[in-house]
């Protein structure tokens, strides 16, 4: 996504050349020297100096206004939030005092102002004052040196972050097709333009909206393939989202070639989860197609990836494992299988908070043990799919139920008659509950 960024230099004081003498602009340089050195007391000292003469000029409102946006700067970037917020609400007050509206320079100290408050998490107010800066610049009939997309995309992540979905996309369906009918005047940069494709085809996704999500990232798709600014930088995550749009809409094959497309992309990047994700899905699809070799490769390469990310313990790690042997178990290599189940089942055991995955994998080393005639292993084994499948839903009766049948047919095959008569009430008390 772009960067938002703080508008640091206004130009009023070259719209009001006679109001203050040279000594404010000397001071208001300095001050931005200083801010820029990150010597933020110089900062703030010489700042403050520059008001104190704007305060004594009869037409000095202006210019206070500009240094009011530059301490703001100064003070957000010393932690001081509350003391920032006020002072650039100041300058916006004083600069509608002096300044015709709709002015752009209003809307750029109302879109400063936007963007303090998003950081500091007054996001309602921030949606209230953005909204009111992209007026300021459409009534302007300008885009403010690309300020207007950088408030309207802000805006658009406000409000998804407020749970304004349909809002959001409002906003950003009218600024794309504004920017399409308007090209020659404001042209949209390609940059902010796919980062609100991306925000709405989530949305399209989330909703269901699987055909408009997919058109629409097919379609910048080819813009960013062909594009050698910074804006391509969002193809990775584009390939990523029309992923999961093909998977979400049936479309394995093409859900595949595009993880394909995003692995070739990043391959020689920096290790990422979402390249982790990409090789474990495309593990998947190979395995279901019997490519066993292929598949293997994407669960080894996704492995590689989280140890170099640190990631060895994480619940990636242990789904990955679990996917590996149970290809390993289908390749008939049943050393590596049980090695890979172990470790998978270790960590879920150790994580503790995913007792279906758990169960499954305990199911599936179980079955190699039986395999094996190894029973006291698998009985172990077998318990505990039983007990964290005990621990769901019932929705997942039937997967408890089938745990239960493996462990009596276990105990029948070891001898144990006893103990496999003793799980009879329950399985059939499931048997009717499914029924």
């Amino acid at each position: 996504m772009s960067r938002i960024l703080f508008y640091l230099f206004l130009s009023f004081y070259s719209l009001y050349a006679s109001a203050a003498d040279n000594s404010w602009q000397t001071l208001q340089t300095q001050a931005t020297e200083a801010f820029k050195a990150e010597d933020y007391q110089t900062a703030e000292t010489t700042i403050k100096q520059a008001i104190a003469i704007t305060e004594k000029a009869d037409n000095g409102a202006a210019y206070k206004a500009s240094s009011l946006n530059l301490l703001a700067f100064i003070q957000e970037a010393q932690g001081q939030h509350e003391q920032a917020m006020t002072s650039l609400s100041t300058a916006v007050t004083l600069a509608k005092q002096v300044l015709a509206s709709p002015d752009e320079q209003i809307a750029t100290l109302l879109f400063n102002q936007g963007v303090l408050l998003q950081k500091n998490n007054q996001l309602n107010k921030a949606d209230s004052v953005l909204g009111e800066s992209i007026e300021q610049f459409q009534l302007s009939h300008s885009d403010g040196g690309g300020k207007l997309w950088q408030a309207i995309l802000l805006r658009a992540q406000i409000l998804i972050s407020l749970g304004k979905q349909p809002q959001a996309l409002n906003l950003i369906s009218d600024t794309l097709s504004d920017a399409t009918d308007k090209a020659d005047d404001t042209p949209l940069p390609l940059s902010i333009e796919s980062d609100l494709v991306l925000l709405a085809a989530d949305i399209q996704l989330n909703e269901g909206q699987l055909y408009q999500a997919i058109t629409s990232l097919e379609h910048m798709k080819k813009k960013l393939s062909h594009d050698t600014t910074s804006a391509a930088e969002n193809l990775p995550a584009l390939l990523s989202l029309l992923s999961r749009a093909y998977e979400k809409s049936g479309q394995a094959d093409k859900a595949a070639a595009t993880r394909e497309q995003f692995v070739q992309l990043q391959n020689q990047g920096t290790p990422s989860m979402t390249m982790v994700m990409q090789l474990n899905e495309l593990g998947l699809y190979q395995q279901q197609r019997d490519n066993l070799k292929q598949a293997e490769q994407y669960y080894q390469q996704a492995l590689s990836q989280l140890s170099a990310l640190g990631k060895q313990q994480s619940i990636e790690q242990a789904t990955i494992l679990g996917n590996l042997g149970s290809l390993q178990l289908a390749q008939h290599d049943f050393k590596a299988a049980e090695t890979s189940l172990k470790q998978s089942l270790e960590l879920y055991r150790h994580i503790r908070e995913h007792p279906l995955q758990t169960a499954g994998i305990a199911g599936y080393l179980g079955t190699l043990y039986y395999n094996q005639r190894d029973f006291a292993k698998a009985e172990t084994a077998f318990l505990t799919a039983v007990e964290n499948l005990q621990k769901t839903t019932s929705e997942n009766d039937g997967s408890l139920l089938l745990a239960l049948q493996n462990l009596q047919s276990l105990y029948i095959a070891w001898g144990k008659s006893e103990k496999a008569a003793a799980y009879n009430r329950t399985i059939q008390d499931l048997k009717q509950r499914l029924q």
